[in-house]
């Protein structure tokens, strides 16, 4: 393998480290260079689907700590990306596969931008502002990149109008509201 070649298969614990106590699988580069290309891209599919179809992260960055994030996600359709905006920090997200809805939030709750967006768009969501994902094919791979450090609890304000995911009935109403506000040709 090359330097800058990563394998989530053949994990080289020189290059490369699995955070076995992240919320979702979750792999960290220790050191770059770093090369996400199609075989990789095949990889993340593969641990999604033996992990039963879980979504999968490649942090670019070497941990947690580190002063900019940058992460390859497979993301999957049918969970629910609670709304959360973060004090310091904006979103970037640039599309690789799939279809993803990406929603922005006033403070009260009111959608004040609902986008759909493919392959080789991007959307960048402003700092200490509502946002929200919602999967519109059965995975989306995107590239997402935002400042750092990781801090933990703290990282998202969770707001009070949008639900906690505790009551699927709710949540599956709140995400057709959602969905509806979409363009027709996004859905």
């Amino acid at each position: 393998m090359g330097l800058s070649t990563i394998s989530l298969i053949e994990l080289d614990p020189d290059k490369l480290v699995e955070d076995v106590g992240a919320k979702t699988v979750a792999f960290f580069v220790l050191r770059p260079p770093v090369l996400i290309d199609a075989r990789l891209i095949a990889e993340l599919k593969q641990i999604s689907t033996q992990r039963d179809n879980s979504n999968v992260r490649i942090c670019l960055h070497e941990s947690p700590e580190a002063e900019h994030h940058d992460m390859v996600a497979l993301e999957r359709k049918g969970r629910y990306y609670r709304p959360h905006k973060h004090f310091n920090k904006g979103d970037t997200s640039h599309m690789l596969e799939g279809r993803l809805g990406v929603f922005s939030f006033d403070t009260e709750g009111e959608v004040i931008d609902a986008v759909a967006i493919g392959p080789g768009e991007i959307y960048r969501t402003a700092t200490n502002m509502y946002h929200a994902i919602l999967p519109l094919t059965d995975y989306v791979i995107h590239h997402e990149s935002k400042p750092g450090p990781f801090e933990g609890e703290n990282d998202s304000i969770y707001p009070d109008w949008a639900p906690d995911g505790s009551d699927q009935a709710e949540v599956d109403a709140y995400i057709g509201t959602l969905t509806a506000q979409l363009p027709n040709t996004a859905r």
